[in-house]
């Protein structure tokens, strides 16, 4: 609730957010206003590609204001592919580097083997050096899905903050 008449809100909050690089996508004034804000590759609430949505109602000579804002599609597209195009990744490492072991232990080729072959025999160097690698890489892209998941918790449960922001700069 701010002690300004909606006439006099409406302008100054899209004044306010469009000074933050805020794009506007639909307005009604002076009752309702949406907003496009963020970036695709943002990671914090204040900076990931989000949806605010403003509705003003007068009340007397007060406006109470109300705000909604959503992770865009897009932003939540790119983490889904991300992750999945990680996990993907980890599991092919994961594949690789226990049929390599197994080859090393057994000398029994799998299908993995013939990364390892030199002139018909195996690279015990090379092999040894290759399941460290891709044990490696599982644990750094599994470090990287979960880091990505905390990015979407937080960012989702403090969504608002933005919008938060700015109506406290107007008020």
């Amino acid at each position: 609730m701010v002690n300004l008449k909606i006439e006099e809100t409406y302008p100054k909050f899209k004044d306010a957010l469009t000074a933050k690089d805020c794009k506007v996508i639909s307005e009604e004034a002076p009752n309702q206003i949406c907003f496009k804000q963020g970036s695709l590759w943002g990671i914090s609430p204040k900076t990931a590609k989000k949806t605010i949505g403003i509705q003003f109602e007068q009340d007397g000579d007060r406006t109470d204001i109300k705000f909604s804002s959503k992770l865009s599609s897009d932003w939540k597209n790119i983490t889904i592919v991300g992750c999945g195009f990680a996990a993907v990744l980890v599991g092919l490492c994961i594949w690789m580097a226990t049929d390599l072991s197994a080859f090393t232990a057994t000398n029994v080729p799998g299908f993995w083997g013939w990364l390892v072959m030199v002139k018909g025999s195996v690279d015990l160097a090379a092999a040894q050096a290759f399941v460290r690698l891709t044990w490696g890489l599982a644990g750094f892209l599994s470090f990287i899905i979960l880091l990505e998941a905390a990015i979407v918790v937080y960012t989702q449960s403090k969504i608002d903050s933005f919008a938060e922001e700015a109506l406290k700069e107007i008020c």
